[in-house]
């Protein structure tokens, strides 16, 4: 079969996005049923649109089994998590029918600051995807970050001293390694606020909300299967499935038995990833009923090589604490920014709606309630 194309799926911007998911699962709502629980967040986006988590619970109102589609953790990488929540509502929704105690959940835009102003942090410059901590240390910093801080948050990009600043992380990878030098620029900080990968002084109101979320709709699950969207890390289009959970761990198996196999734990040192603290799965597992099985994996969708990525994550800090995001050098790292995690790539976006689809589908064969009337079984 000749795949669907993804432009019905990728959307302009975070409002036109969210507006059309939720005209989508109105339509829905009559067939399956809906609640949706919208917390609000302050600030507004670049055409004064509301900012919030929006909570879609199609099926049970309360369900024992239930399966999470989020997106937008890393804000401007919600365009492929929200592409897979469109092709959701549109390919896969209308074909399934729930039990009364299951429910599919479209969690779009956990962090919808930067999903609307194309930053993967919030408008305090927090990462939400460190920010899912009970306690919170405000020394917290790895040593070797410290040593490279200027490095690694430059104040300016002159480039004839960001050459010499390159030349000093080739001189670090040479004496550790690149998977060390990785760990230090990206596992999260919680002593600089204005550096890179700050992962907060407290919880930020986008993760107590979704917490506030998880304890509220999920009080009585017994099963929660959830697949949180990310890209940026690996090879071109290519997926991997991580998760926070260590090997072995209940989690990680459950994960293991729904994805066959497929998550690697970052924890562990199996994945691309490093480990990583105040991970968003960490802080979703406490907030679920001891008793509920949990089943997490952040596909992790490939774009560019590591050091074009890097390069925009730090141009974008950059911007964001010595620019100006109005004026033409700005305007090109936004743009940088938002290509680095979005690639205008029609290939890219199929393969991320193909990889997507499958990976809602091997969910589904392992929640209870779901009947699935010709299973969906590509994206065409």
């Amino acid at each position: 079969m000749t795949a669907a194309l993804p432009d019905p799926f990728f959307q302009p911007s975070y409002v036109v996005s969210r507006e059309r998911l939720l005209e989508a699962g109105h339509l829905l709502a009559a067939r399956l049923g809906l609640t949706v629980d919208s917390r609000a967040l302050a600030g507004h986006g670049p055409a004064g649109e509301t900012l919030a988590l929006d909570f879609m619970i199609f099926g049970a109102r309360r369900p024992r089994h239930a399966l999470v589609i989020s997106s937008g953790t890393h804000g401007v990488e919600g365009y492929a998590g929200s592409a897979i929540q469109h092709y959701v509502a549109s390919r896969i929704l209308p074909r399934l029918a729930l039990g009364p105690d299951t429910a599919i959940i479209l969690q779009h835009a956990n962090n919808p600051f930067g999903f609307a102003w194309s930053r993967r942090v919030n408008e305090g410059n927090v990462d939400y995807n460190r920010n899912f901590l009970e306690q919170f240390d405000p020394q917290k910093v790895a040593p070797d970050y410290e040593l490279l801080y200027d490095t690694l948050n430059p104040p300016d990009l002159d480039p004839g001293r960001e050459a010499g600043r390159w030349e000093e992380v080739q001189r670090f990878i040479d004496r550790t390694s690149l998977r060390h030098f990785q760990q230090v620029a990206v596992e999260g900080q919680y002593k600089y606020p204005q550096g890179m990968q700050f992962g907060g002084h407290a919880p930020q109101a986008g993760t107590r909300h979704l917490l506030a979320l998880v304890a509220e709709h999920l009080a009585a699950a017994e099963t929660v299967v959830w697949l949180d969207v990310h890209t940026g890390l690996g090879e071109f289009g290519a997926c991997e499935l991580i998760t926070g959970a260590a090997a072995g761990s209940a989690s990680h198996l459950f994960s293991q038995e729904v994805w066959n196999g497929a998550v690697k734990s970052a924890s562990s040192g199996e994945s691309l990833s490093t480990p990583l603290n105040g991970l968003l799965d960490r802080g979703v597992a406490a907030a679920l009923p001891e008793q509920c099985r949990l089943a997490f994996a952040y596909p992790e969708f490939g774009t560019y090589p590591m050091e074009r990525v890097l390069r925009a994550f730090r141009a974008d800090n950059w911007l964001h604490v010595h620019g100006d995001p109005r004026d033409s050098t700005g305007k090109a790292i936004s743009a940088e920014l938002l290509e680095a995690l979005n690639p205008d790539n029609a290939r890219w976006r199929r393969m991320i709606i193909e990889r997507g689809a499958q990976l809602v589908d091997q969910a589904l064969a392992h929640l209870p309630g779901v009947t699935r009337p010709g299973a969906h079984r590509s994206a065409a």
